[in-house]
């Protein structure tokens, strides 16, 4: 749609328009202009094109745009620490894990504490660090083991198949183990 050639003409609305748009403290967009005039946003554009150069159209709009990022508006507000795109520090990663920032990548902790006390930058793809207690908010190097994948697996499938029975299979399955790996005395004959 183009600008109403009668209302282009009326060089009385076209200097309200000019007012309001450019030394109206509030800066209003042109779409504000519109309705302060009761018109159509097409009019105030073209008003504005025709009487504004190229260069105080971009001052015009940039201004309206730093104002459009002010105060609750603003992208950023409240996100500080760990909710800021530069955070430097420890973060949840969604799944249970945490993560340190290392340059610009993300690293599980874990991962990151057991390479920095085997002295490594970083720990091959195919190593795993398994958490003793379960618990993977805790990585002190003393409750953390290096695993081979297969092992990893192994390690929680057999305590999640040893979950799965009833209590009293359980307490029969460590008894019956601890028979097997105690050794036993001879007897007196």
């Amino acid at each position: 749609m183009t600008a109403s050639k009668s209302f282009m003409n009326d060089q009385e609305k076209v200097q309200k328009v000019l007012d309001l748009y450019c030394r109206n403290p509030d800066k209003p967009t042109v779409q504000q202009v519109a309705e302060m005039m009761e018109t159509r946003w097409h009019n105030v554009n073209g008003v504005i094109r025709t009487h504004l150069t190229l260069e105080e159209r971009k001052n015009e709009k940039a201004l309206r745009y730093s104002r459009s990022k002010m105060h609750e508006r603003n992208p950023m507000k409240g996100k500080n620490g760990s909710l800021h795109h530069n955070y430097q520090g420890v973060i949840q990663d969604g799944h249970g894990y945490l993560q340190v920032k290392i340059g610009s990548r993300y690293i599980l902790l874990h991962r990151h504490v057991m390479a920095q006390a085997l002295g490594l930058e970083k720990l091959p793809s195919w190593l795993e660090v398994h958490h003793i207690d379960e618990d993977p908010y805790n990585n002190d190097i003393d409750n953390l083991a290096l695993v081979t994948s297969s092992g990893h697996g192994k390690l929680h499938f057999k305590r999640s198949r040893l979950e799965r029975l009833p209590l009293w299979a359980q307490w029969e399955y460590g008894i019956l183990k601890l028979r097997e790996i105690t050794p036993t005395l001879p007897m007196d004959s």
